[in-house]
């Protein structure tokens, strides 16, 4: 499993009263002890259908929730399993083929997840300008950018003319 987090931070007693912006510093030693959870997901499994048995959503592929693309690809799955079931197959060739159909590009989804996912923009304008700037353009163009955040919703299957394929097949 991979995460992120999972430190505890803070200690003290909370404020009993309104804290000036001078006062940050005893604002944070009188906050009491508080928790951050860590983001967890899985490396991509082999398969996920076993038989008369499949998995879908997160038990399939929990992933770091970027753009809340657990939640869509739970009903992407659900969509094409849906449709694989219906096509009146044998359920274990339904499963195999909802299988082969979801679980690469999920796999993928995953993996860019770990690497950003659409908000890699703002890792690399800050790697390139960890100081700063005046004109994102210098640092990154719009084109860069735009390639970054579409080629990932590519990747997950949001983009528009996948979107309104996807709705074609119902």
């Amino acid at each position: 499993m991979r995460h992120r987090g999972g430190a505890k931070t803070g200690t003290g007693k909370a404020c009993s009263t309104r804290c000036s912006p001078s006062s940050a510093t005893a604002l944070i030693r009188a906050t009491e002890p508080f928790y951050e959870y860590p983001c967890c997901d899985r490396d991509p499994l082999l398969r996920w259908s076993f038989g008369r048995v499949t998995l879908l959503g997160d038990a399939a592929h929990p992933m770091y929730p970027v753009g809340s693309n657990g939640a869509s690809q739970a009903i992407l799955d659900a969509r094409s399993l849906a449709n694989h079931l219906g096509a009146g197959d044998a359920i274990e060739a339904a499963l195999g083929a909802y299988d082969a159909e979801r679980r690469p590009p999920t796999s993928e989804i995953v993996l860019a997840n770990r690497r950003g996912g659409p908000e890699r923009v703002i890792d690399v304008i800050e790697a390139r300008a960890p100081d700063g700037f005046s004109d994102i353009d210098a640092v990154a163009s719009r084109e860069e950018r735009q390639a970054i955040v579409r080629g990932y919703a590519s990747i997950a299957g949001f983009a528009k003319d996948q979107v309104n394929q996807q709705s074609s097949r119902r």
